[in-house]
């Protein structure tokens, strides 16, 4: 099998050379990659500790000015890629096709929201999306405590203790981001359309595999995929909260409609209603202004880290992972 890290690279090198864009291909791995951007800014601000006032302010900006409904609509979006990836639905989703046609398939899932998650393999689909959430989430967490760590390392900088002056200024600033959202990347809008994408997104749902974005940063030329692991992989896969099947019907919705390959303008606001989903959304708008708050209430640059770490990071990281058990 060829290294998905070749590809990811080749594709960005491509697609930045000629100034192409790869949004409106597929919708659903385009809002995916929304939330790939995201992810890809965690890596940086992961492997860069902050040196400086401009340091801090690049990473509030980067991770904390995600729209929420944009951010939680790309995370559904990528959990789909993740359950369409499963043989035993994809499977069932065909065989359907083939012996009733396409319109009486999704005529059955515009009629019943918990249809397509109700066909064989897709609970096991659900779960291996689920799977890949929980090791975003846990990577979130130890960026989180990174980031905080920092905040009190910090302390001891000149730099850094010194008076921030327009902190209400800056919760503007994010205030203003978070109402329009951060763009994906060109990059990552074409990563997530390549056509060797899926043999990376069956090694992130599987149990025990890490997160897919580990490798993953801002810059474009750093796109690395993992390369896809046949062995040595082991964990035990989730399972979807009670009171969160809503959530897992519309992801196995959504997967249906990415197998379907029918994302298309006839099935534009099918596809748009599964991915929106107002508890999430919910969540993420409670952090995004808890990080407003936040910021405003900081008298000395050492604390903004702690805010990032706090609800840009693992107040996320808690929106994304209240879905399994």
């Amino acid at each position: 099998m060829k290294s998905i890290r070749m590809i990811g690279a080749a594709i960005v090198g491509l697609g930045l050379a000629a100034g192409v864009t790869a949004q409106g291909s597929d919708p659903i791995s385009d809002t995916a990659a929304v939330y790939a951007t995201y992810q890809s800014d965690v890596t940086d601000v992961k492997e860069k500790p902050l040196t400086s006032a401009g340091d801090i302010d690049h990473a509030l900006n980067s991770l904390g000015g995600h729209n929420a409904d944009q951010l939680s609509k790309g995370w559904i979006a990528y959990s789909a890629l993740i359950a369409s990836q499963n043989p035993e639905y994809r499977a069932a989703i065909r065989d359907i096709e083939s012996f009733y046609g396409r319109d009486v398939f999704e005529s059955g899932m515009r009629n019943d929201v918990r249809y397509a998650r109700s066909l064989q393999g897709g609970d096991n689909a659900v779960s291996s999306a689920l799977t890949a959430t929980e090791a975003d989430s846990r990577r979130l967490n130890s960026a989180a405590a990174y980031v905080k760590e920092q905040a009190y390392s910090l302390q001891a900088s000149g730099w850094a203790k010194a008076k921030i002056g327009n902190s209400g200024s800056k919760a503007k600033k994010l205030d203003s981001s978070q109402a329009t959202g951060i763009p994906a990347k060109l990059g990552l809008l074409s990563a997530m359309n390549a056509k060797d994408i899926d043999s990376v997104l069956v090694q992130a749902g599987s149990s025990g595999a890490p997160s897919l974005w580990d490798n993953v940063s801002g810059a474009a030329s750093a796109i690395r995929f993992p390369a896809a692991m046949t062995s040595g992989l082991t964990g035990k896969r989730k399972r979807v909260k009670f009171g969160k099947e809503p959530v897992a019907d519309q992801i196995a919705t959504l997967a249906a409609y990415r197998v379907l390959g029918a994302s298309t303008e006839k099935n534009a606001s099918q596809i748009n209603s599964a991915m929106a989903e107002r508890e999430t959304k919910g969540c993420l708008n409670m952090a995004n202004l808890n990080l407003q708050q936040c910021v405003a209430a900081a008298n000395q640059q050492y604390e903004v880290p702690f805010c990032i770490g706090e609800h840009a990071l693992s107040d996320v990281g808690k929106c994304i992972g209240g879905v399994y058990q």
